[in-house]
């Protein structure tokens, strides 16, 4: 998990108290994914060209909210980014603003990665009983890169018990011994 800026998760931590205070939470979260799927690097470089005025990104970032139908609380948010000259830490305020929501919601993600597929729900009961107190976000993907076993990833959390993993670590050792 990439690290995040101490400036995105201000804007994250100051938007997520105010939706949270709004008991906006899901709906700023949506709004934010709106965004976040129709933005793009073209348009972000837009908004970063210094011969742009402050009030002209304003007016278009306004536009953009309101052709998105983006409620005040998230307009004002893109407003306050767009002014301060913020909106390249989007991806990253994005990424905070749903790791606080999840929190809150007491919502943990589990990404498991195998060759084979597994009984998942096997594997959500184990999380459930684990983590009684936690909603189980439960993911599973197919990848052949790991030659086989597991790589569980819970939280920020990773258990690597993958063969791919088990090999690099044999040959290493087998390097060191060499050396």
């Amino acid at each position: 998990m990439p690290r995040v800026s101490v400036i995105a998760k201000t804007y994250a931590k100051t938007l997520f108290l105010a939706s949270k205070n709004n008991n906006s939470i899901d709906k700023i979260s949506e709004e934010l994914e709106v965004f976040r799927k129709n933005f793009s690097n073209s348009f972000a470089q837009e908004l970063k060209n210094p011969v742009i005025s402050k009030n002209d990104m304003i007016k278009i970032i306004n536009e953009v909210t309101s052709r998105f139908k983006l409620g005040n609380l998230t307009s004002n948010f893109f407003a306050s980014i767009v002014k301060n000259r913020r909106l390249n830490l989007f991806p990253e305020i994005h990424e905070e603003f749903n790791r606080m929501a999840r929190d809150y919601k007491k919502i943990l993600e589990v990404e498991v990665v195998s060759t084979v597929g597994l009984n998942i729900e096997n594997i959500k009961i184990l999380l459930e009983k684990s983590y009684p107190d936690k909603k189980i976000l439960l993911k599973h993907t197919l990848s052949p890169k790991i030659l086989g076993g597991l790589q569980i990833k819970i939280g920020s959390k990773v258990i690597d018990a993958s063969l791919k993993n088990h090999l690099e670590q044999i040959q290493k050792e087998c390097l060191s011994a060499i050396n």
